[in-house]
């Protein structure tokens, strides 16, 4: 006999009765308020302030698939919810991070608690609490990491502090490679390409002799070939911006600098980067050219009727670069290589026109007697010719026109030089007698560089999979020039020079890195980007000095004993020549396999939303003007710039801000704090505590904020995405359902404006309204993404009939008068076909619904009555009122309600105001939270939550007080 009989069954739990049953499913639900997130425990209000900050981080650089996720799952995390428990890596690590205030990129916005005070003396930083609303638990949002106000190297020309001499320990670096996948490109409108790219694929076929391309390259090269103007005769610009054509253009210049510069490095090796700088630029503008005549030799351009009569030769040239970009972007490098080769032969040897612009040798020969030039220009604007005219000290004149007065100052100076061919000759000869390369040899490693310089060599070898095959470049890449200075004879030895020449070529393998994946991402969402998502910024001394750091290669730099190899420039130009040195032995290989270290510094450059960027857009967006202004200080090389911005609101209300900076910042780093300090004081409200502010700040936010509201207007959908991306005036708070907080929000913002901000203005009612209408019906919401689930699996399915039920319950709702008419009309459409069950405990208490509370009901009860009925078991329904929530348990037998009911209730809890829809292993729980009594609420409250409860698609319904007292039914239970 088994020995545990009798005792198991003694420790069983007694079935819970029906009254049991609802009260243990509202006890679960009131005691889930946080989560498990790798080990430690996160509140829910801590994970929604999470989410959304990590949401407009992903919606800075346009990852438009991970900021939805973050905005989708933030709405999960009511209190009481299921949100689910394997979040991806990804998401876990950044949540990690930004908890443990150690974001990587912290995104602008949201003033930060600083190690050291940054600022003058009469305004220090201050540390601000957590806010805390009349006892309601509603924590700020989530920590950030401190921000320095510049980088955190050493400004250029500022001497480093001595520190103590440590032991030398071998630097950890991320060895681990990632192979880079992109999602799928747009497919280009067939009704505007047509065959035409099968045309450009025989001309690009006939170049290349033979290569034949994929049917997605070919479709590319058919949109490749447009220009803007025929786009709109067209009537396709709605289909395809011109934007899409710029991103081409701008990628196909980077492939072709690229390429360029590869020849070159191939047979010269000039004596300083600025030689290197103007051959390159040279020999560009010469490919340019012989590319625009190729495409037009081949009529390859679709022009617009307009554009046709006089088409510019930039026109062509646009062309031929958006050809290579589509190269580019369909993986065909080495293609794009042989057409530049095919079409311009002195790509792989040094040309007959080798040599400084007419410019430059212009200055050389006649700098003894001085030159001066003259401009004059003539024509309409779309059409301007310039004339320039250039005159030496002793009377020499010449004279030249172009399209530009660059083009006209360099057809003059070589005017001047035909004219005056012996004066030329002379200059040239001198020229000549200068040797122009060093001996192109392979650069070696050092016999004795040091441990540092050792290890660092064979760690980056190891991590860009290397070998030993580059490592004379790395040594070349970790040398700076103030070592070679002081130790000639050991680069002499190692055939080594500086890294300034691998930090140009490096430079530009960058700006192509950094294009590929932006263009990538780009046309894989949308072919309509708008001018913000199609800006391709060039990488800063900032942005590649934070890759060198990360790569540790200021450890390995071999500097002078002078040089402290920390500067800003000194990291920047390593990092670039390294990429330099890992591009000429892999090449384009990069673009698809690349150190982890290398593919997250690419996929976090910001390429346009910088503070300088999103002040701008900000100020824009609400009819501020603003202009900055500088104050000079220290010696003429030592000067030290402070940034002061003046800014004039709609009713002609002014404010300035002036932003010191410790140390010697150049203008860019001034201007640049300036306006990361204007927007973190303007977050405030959402971050930290107002009350604390000093009298400055304070002053400075009560006129970003009326200056907001006077100058909101009516924003299109696209500038209500960019507002909610930012979460301007609490509407990312209201978009996540997070309403506590916007109450909270919205009571630090009131007292700052003061008796004038008693009347909320109709623009912003009606912004939120149309914010909260986009994301729960509009094109990027979660019901539109549901209803558009392909195929006709169980689960597609599943998800299209959600989306049906939950616009019903969101527009038309039931015609009953109450939650017990709802039930009673369920219950006798029901019991004919399933066994019923209804326990209704509401007795006296008081529950006010929405009227889309009675169409969630409605719809929750015909969902799982439907499931019942499919698996032939019974179902029961217990309701009771507490606190003014009405709860509905409904328990299903022999049903599998998380595969029936999951979609379901997800989309209703995210879509409804005040719903929340909860599943377990055998019952879902319905929570509708009653009416928000709105009248003791400050305007700016009252104006965000009447939008929250309203109807989208302009059906706004009023709310009305349903009381179910007692009538005359109640007492006889009519569902028996």
């Amino acid at each position: 006999m088994n020995r545990w009989v009798g005792i198991v069954s003694l420790r069983e739990t007694a079935p819970p009765t029906p009254v049991h049953r609802i009260a243990l499913a509202i006890d679960a639900a009131r005691n889930r308020t946080s989560y498990q997130l790798a080990g430690r425990t996160v509140p829910y209000a801590r994970m929604r302030s999470a989410l959304r900050t990590l949401g407009q981080e992903h919606a800075r650089h346009h990852e438009w698939g991970r900021y939805e996720y973050c905005v989708d799952l933030a709405g999960d995390f009511f209190d009481g919810g299921h949100p689910p428990t394997g979040l991806p890596s990804w998401l876990t690590n950044k949540l990690q991070n930004l908890l443990d205030g150690r974001s990587g990129t912290p995104p602008t916005g949201g003033r930060r608690a600083q190690a050291a005070p940054r600022r003058a003396v009469s305004r220090p930083v201050h540390q601000r609490p957590a806010s805390t609303r009349r006892g309601r638990n509603t924590p700020p949002e989530a920590a950030r990491p401190a921000r320095l106000a510049r980088s955190a190297l050493p400004a250029t020309g500022q001497l480093p502090s001595p520190e103590p001499v440590r032991p030398y320990s071998r630097a950890e670096r991320r060895l681990d490679v990632h192979d880079v996948t992109y999602p799928a490109l747009c497919e280009p409108p067939v009704s505007l390409v047509g065959t035409y790219g099968q045309e450009v694929r025989e001309v690009v076929g006939k170049a290349m002799r033979g290569w034949d391309a994929s049917p997605e390259v070919t479709a590319w090269l058919g949109l490749a070939v447009e220009h803007r103007s025929h786009l709109y005769e067209s009537h396709h610009a709605a289909q395809v911006t011109p934007h899409v054509l710029g991103l081409l253009d701008r990628l196909g210049a980077t492939a072709l600098d690229v390429i360029l510069l590869d020849a070159y490095a191939r047979w010269a090796t000039p004596w300083k980067a600025g030689e290197q700088s103007s051959e390159h630029a040279r020999r560009r503008a010469a490919a340019d050219l012989a590319l625009g005549a190729w495409v037009t030799k081949q009529g390859l351009v679709r022009m617009g009727a307009g554009e046709a009569q006089q088409p510019a030769r930039s026109v062509f040239e646009g062309v031929a670069r958006q050809i290579l970009g589509v190269l580019s972007l369909c993986g065909e490098h080495e293609i794009a290589r042989r057409l530049v080769v095919s079409v311009w032969p002195d790509l792989d040897r040094p040309s007959a026109e080798t040599g400084a612009d007419p410019v430059t040798l212009a200055h050389t020969a006649f700098h003894k007697e001085g030159l001066t030039y003259d401009y004059d220009e003539e024509g309409p604007d779309h059409r301007k010719v310039f004339r320039a005219a250039v005159r030496t000290g002793t009377g020499r004149t010449a004279e030249g026109t172009g399209q530009s007065k660059k083009a006209a100052r360099a057809a003059a100076a070589r005017a001047l030089l035909d004219a005056y061919p012996q004066v030329a000759a002379a200059a040239g000869a001198e020229r000549k007698a200068a040797p122009a390369t060093l001996p192109a040899a392979s650069p070696l490693p050092y016999a004795q560089p040091g441990n540092r310089h050792r290890d660092a060599v064979s760690g980056l070898a190891a991590m860009f999979e290397l070998g030993h095959r580059a490592d004379g470049l790395l040594a070349q890449a970790l040398t700076h020039v103030s070592w070679v200075h002081e130790n000639q004879a050991a680069a002499t030895a190692a055939r080594q020079r500086d890294n300034h020449l691998l930090a140009h070529h490096g430079s530009h393998v960058v700006n192509h890195l950094a294009a590929h994946v932006r263009v990538r991402q780009a046309l894989a969402h949308s072919l309509t980007p708008d001018e913000d998502e199609a800006r391709i910024l060039t990488a800063s001394d900032d942005d590649t000095a934070r890759l060198g750091a990360t790569l540790q290669l200021a450890e390995g730099l071999l500097t002078s004993r002078g040089e402290s190899g920390q500067g800003r420039t000194a990291v920047s130009d390593a990092a670039q020549a390294v990429v330099a040195a890992a591009w000429r032995v892999h090449g384009p290989r990069l673009l698809g396999r690349r150190p982890a270290v290398l593919d997250d510094w690419l996929s976090g450059l910001e390429h346009q939303h910088d503070p300088v960027t999103v002040l701008a857009a900000m100020a824009t967006m609400y009819g501020i003007e603003h202009e900055y202004t500088y104050d000079v200080s220290g010696p003429d090389h030592l000067k030290s710039f402070t940034a002061t911005i003046g800014l004039r609101d709609a009713r002609g209300r002014v404010h300035r801000w002036t932003e010191p900076l410790p140390g010697t910042p150049g203008k860019p780093e001034a201007k640049k704090a300036t306006a990361e300090a204007v927007l973190d004081i303007l977050a405030t409200p959402v971050n930290g505590v107002v009350d604390d502010l000093p009298a400055p700040e304070r002053g400075l936010l009560v006129f970003l904020l009326r200056a907001q509201l006077d100058g909101l207007g009516r924003p299109t959908e696209r500038q209500r995405a960019r507002m909610l991306a930012r979460g301007d005036l609490g509407t990312d708070l209201l978009t996540t359902g997070d309403t506590e907080a916007f109450l909270a929000w919205a009571e630090r913002v009131c007292p700052l404006l003061g008796p004038d901000g008693t009347a909320v203005p109709d623009a912003l009612r009606e912004l939120y309204r149309k914010v909260l209408d986009d994301t729960r019906i509009g094109p990027g919401s979660l019901l539109r993404r549901m209803a558009a689930s392909p195929g006709p699996d169980a689960a597609s399915v599943v998800r299209r009939n959600a989306t049906d039920a939950v616009r019903r319950a969101l527009s038309s709702g039931p015609q009953a008068a109450s939650v017990r008419d709802i039930v009673q009309d369920w219950w006798r459409d029901q019991a004919p076909a399933t066994g019923v069950t209804v326990r209704d405990d509401m007795r006296q208490d008081v529950f006010r619904p929405l009227l889309v509370h009675l169409g969630a009901l409605d719809e929750t009860l015909t969902w799982c009555g439907e499931a019942a009925e499919a698996a032939g078991t019974r179902i029961d329904v217990e309701l009771t009122v507490q606190d003014g929530t009405l709860h509905v348990w409904l328990g299903l037998d022999k049903v599998d309600i998380r595969a029936a009911c999951d979609d379901f209730a997800r989309l209703l809890s995210h879509t409804l105001p005040f719903t929340d829809c909860l599943v377990g292993d055998d019952h879902v729980l319905l929570r509708l939270h009653g009416d928000l009594e709105t009248a003791s609420l400050h305007p700016l409250a009252t104006a965000g939550m009447d939008a929250y409860v309203s109807v989208p698609l302009d059906r706004r319904r009023l709310t009305r007080e349903v009381t179910d007292g007692p009538i005359g039914a109640q007492d006889v239970q009519p569902y028996s």
